[in-house]
């Protein structure tokens, strides 16, 4: 049986380094569950864990599909952080081995990934909201509450200044899977008005209705943040 990852060969856009990077291949993800912000629960292993490309010699990081696609001539905060961490010589943090990796692992190299969008001069507010999703995710896994929480909160905030600066939305979630995900980071953190607030303009998006699957559970998740409500206020 063929192993279920492989390693690419790249070349960092920003020091011109060489390295190998490893890829999950795409023919062994298997779905067990899906959860209610989007999230997967997979059989096996996790392709969150494998969607980052790191650099072992300058640190610069971002998703697989935009690694070698940035131009560092257009990045100059980006060119001097990494000019910077390549001088200083300092011993970096252990996640750039190849093959199996760990939540912890995939967790410090998406945290780093989203590190670098933040100072990019073209960062994508999508893209952002994205990364912050999938830590969420794997801090689910890690069972590490207070993290998830923070990141939760981040990635509510994250898709809320995206939605409102009218960026190009992904097409299989529309303005109502975005609203509706807002909502359900807020119900996930208890604040379960909030939450609804976001499900009642999702709902009353124009594209709602060619979105029924979106609709159905924002109409299910209304309905448990308002028995939640509810329950918290003693009624």
């Amino acid at each position: 049986m063929s192993t279920p990852f492989w390693n690419k060969k790249l070349k960092c856009p920003f020091c011109n380094a060489e390295f190998e990077t490893t890829r999950m291949r795409s023919n062994v993800i298997r779905i067990k569950e899906k959860m209610t912000d989007f999230g997967n629960i997979y059989e096996g292993e996790n392709p969150y864990f494998y969607s980052i490309t790191v650099c072992p010699n300058c640190t610069f990081a971002a998703r697989n599909e935009d690694f070698q696609t940035v131009k560092p001539q257009y990045e100059p905060k980006v060119l001097e952080t990494t000019k910077a961490i390549v001088k200083s010589g300092k011993k970096k943090p252990d996640i750039f081995g190849l093959g199996q990796s760990t939540p912890p692992v995939a967790a410090k190299r998406h945290e780093l990934a989203i590190a670098f969008m933040k100072i990019r001069k073209y960062s994508d507010l999508g893209v952002q909201a994205g990364l912050l999703m999938h830590l969420v995710w794997i801090y689910r896994l890690m069972q590490d509450r207070e993290k998830e929480k923070a990141a939760m909160a981040d990635a509510a905030k994250a898709y809320q200044v995206y939605h409102e600066k009218g960026g190009e939305l992904p097409e299989n979630l529309g303005e109502p899977g975005v609203l509706y995900l807002i909502g359900d980071l807020h119900r996930r953190l208890g604040e379960y008005k909030e939450a609804r607030r976001f499900y009642e303009r999702a709902l009353a998006t124009k594209e709602i209705k060619s979105f029924p699957r979106i609709a159905e559970m924002t109409r299910d998740m209304m309905h448990i943040a308002k028995e939640m409500m509810e329950k918290e206020e003693g009624v």
